[in-house]
């Protein structure tokens, strides 16, 4: 159905809209420190709708999906960021990771690790771990039960950060003009090469303009038809993203966004 001056909404099904833009440029500062870039080149603009308004024929758009691609193929973990270097603490089935620097995992999330040295033993098997603790410079993760305990070095693959930011002008002159809208934190496991933020629950929930079959989030055809949550970005906005940190990716995301315009 084609759209009319009162009737704009269904004009999705008309223009299609899909982006795809690789990402590696890091905000220069860990998010645990601020959200916002330390500079306006670092944050990259991943959809632009009409900032610098010549299409007159659209109001805005509505994404109802955007999924981070991750830029190789790895069967074990992402080698998205140079690994964390910590010390370990194993016995039973805990080992205790200490990262004097800090860290910004949480309870529940993956992590890799890979151990490089023992001080007795066998040095445990690299793998991923679930957090079950944490405290601002270790996390606790559950491991094979060995005797222990065995101490020594450690290689962390954190999850990888990644920040979405709404700006509303053409062109870019203060971090300022940066606006946090919402977080991914996406584990350096092989499962997650491709990681989608509507299946992950992290786009908000909205009211899709176009209505379609299926139920939400909590129905049994959650994985087909989940179009409660997305963005409806008007016309002369961008989004922007950055990955926490001071160092850009050595292997970055493809951001590929899918929606339409209205």
């Amino acid at each position: 159905m084609a759209s009319t001056a009162t009737n704009k909404l269904p004009a999705m099904i008309d223009r299609p809209l899909l982006d795809s833009t690789l990402l590696t440029v890091a905000s220069g500062q860990l998010f645990s420190t601020s959200l916002i870039p330390t500079a306006v080149g670092n944050a990259t603009n991943v959809l632009d709708i009409d900032t610098g308004f010549v299409d007159t024929s659209i109001s805005g758009a509505y994404i109802d999906e955007i999924w981070l691609r991750y830029t190789k193929e790895r069967n074990i973990f992402l080698d998205a960021q140079s690994a964390t270097v910590g010390t370990y603490s194993a016995n039973g089935t805990d080992v205790v990771v200490t990262i004097t620097a800090g860290h910004n995992i949480k309870v529940g999330q993956e992590v890799y690790l890979d151990f490089t040295s023992y001080s007795s033993g066998s040095t445990p098997i690299d793998q991923v771990v679930t957090v079950t603790a944490v405290t601002s410079t270790t996390f606790t993760g559950t491991i094979p039960s060995i005797s222990g305990p065995i101490t020594g070095d450690v290689n962390v693959y954190p999850p990888i950060n990644i920040c979405f930011y709404l700006v509303g002008a053409n062109t870019v002159t203060n971090t300022n003009q940066f606006f946090p809208v919402f977080t991914a934190s996406i584990p350096a496991i092989a499962a997650n090469q491709t990681f989608s933020l509507t299946e992950k629950q992290i786009l908000p929930l909205i009211n899709h303009p176009v209505p379609h079959a299926g139920g939400n989030f909590s129905s049994a055809t959650s994985s087909v038809s989940p179009k409660i949550r997305g963005l409806v970005v008007q016309r002369g906005q961008a989004l922007y993203a950055a990955v926490s940190g001071t160092t850009s990716l050595t292997n970055g995301f493809y951001v590929n966004v899918q929606g339409g315009y209205y």
